[in-house]
């Protein structure tokens, strides 16, 4: 019985995975990668065929009463407040009626959630916050991509480590700038006294008005971390269990505030990490560390495995500056360094001694 039920959780997650990119196909959000996806999805079977066919034929229907302007737009946001609470897992997408924009904007919207209707898609949730609905996008990159700059609403510009996910409004609204981030990301904030930016991380939660700074904040991890480059950072413990002088830090830079998940502790120091932006910039600095400190600078910078045959060999200290060199050129400096033998390519490497040095 238990096999049974872990082969129906296995197709309904296949399900729901093939119908959200259905409905992404649909409304033009589908990537270069999802639609490959689709179309492998389609050829498996004659049934899949006809269900995107069967999606695709209600779109048109919506989109012939758009034409014909028999669409109510006034009823149809009752009915989507109606129908629609929010949701409490997943990435909220709350819908937005601008007056400016016409029926055009909202029709749009109004074909997304027909699609997600028809589909049962996982992909869309709909959602309303204090009766004021937004349009929420999501920002992700893959597990060895690296997004080197993402220019938000506001001007602001992010850049994303690898499995990371930063959501926010496609237009800041209020007196507040506010996004939320899972992993890790570097924000050059663009000035705004009037309109502070706030980021959600794990249990904290990040207060600045304009500076760059980095935010580490892994679902997972021990730790959320935030360094600062320039300006000034409030980092605030939103999940504290008594209010002390540790609930909130300010950081200047070089400054680094840890919160620690498991005893919901927050911590000011000196940041002692000249690499901690090397995912960004691949700008590297060892200043006489731990062969295993730069190895683990290495795979977080180049998303590579790199293996030490000898344990020993981890407490042999390297100093060097490598500035937007690859992996393989960084690797072969430390073995010429230490007389060491190098083996593998690409994405795993393995370092040891020299079995015929003298």
């Amino acid at each position: 019985m238990h096999c049974h039920l872990n082969v129906m959780s296995k197709m309904e997650n296949i399900e729901n995975q093939a119908r959200e990119l259905m409905a992404k196909q649909l409304v033009g959000e589908a990537s270069d990668r999802e639609k490959a996806e689709l179309e492998a999805w389609l050829e498996q079977a004659e049934e899949n065929r006809a269900e995107w066919e069967e999606s695709r034929k209600m779109l048109s229907k919506v989109d012939s009463y758009y034409q014909e302007k028999r669409f109510d737009t006034n009823a149809a946001w009752k009915n989507v407040h109606a129908q629609f609470v929010p949701t409490k897992k997943g990435t909220v997408v709350s819908l937005q009626k601008k007056r400016k924009e016409g029926i055009a904007t909202f029709y749009k919207y109004a074909a997304i959630l027909v699609v997600a209707l028809l589909l049962g898609s996982v992909g869309y949730y709909i959602g309303f916050r204090n009766q004021i609905p937004a349009v929420y996008s999501e920002v992700i990159s893959g597990e060895n991509q690296v997004l080197q700059q993402y220019v938000l609403p506001d001007g602001s510009v992010i850049a994303l480590n690898s499995n990371s996910k930063l959501t926010f409004p496609k237009k800041f609204k209020g007196d507040v700038r506010e996004v939320s981030i899972e992993g890790e990301a570097f924000f050059d904030v663009k000035p705004n006294p009037e309109k502070p930016f706030v980021i959600n991380a794990g249990e904290t939660q990040v207060k600045v008005l304009g500076t760059s700074f980095n935010v580490s904040a892994y679902p997972g991890d021990e730790t959320v971390e935030v360094i600062v480059e320039t300006g000034k950072v409030q980092v605030i413990g939103k999940s504290t269990e008594k209010q002390t002088e540790t609930a909130e830090v300010f950081l200047i830079p070089g400054e680094k505030g840890t919160f620690f998940t498991q005893n919901k502790t927050l911590e000011k120091s000196v940041n002692a990490d000249p690499n901690f932006l090397s995912w960004k910039t691949h700008d590297l600095i060892f200043n006489k560390v731990p062969l295993s400190e730069v190895i683990r600078c290495l795979e977080k910078t180049y998303h590579i495995t790199v293996d030490v045959a000898e344990p020993e060999l981890n407490d042999l200290l390297y100093e060097g500056h490598f500035d937007r060199k690859p992996a393989d050129f960084v690797l072969d400096v430390i073995r010429l360094t230490f007389n060491l033998e190098l083996t593998g390519e690409n994405e795993h490497y393995t370092l040891s001694g020299r079995k015929n040095d003298q």
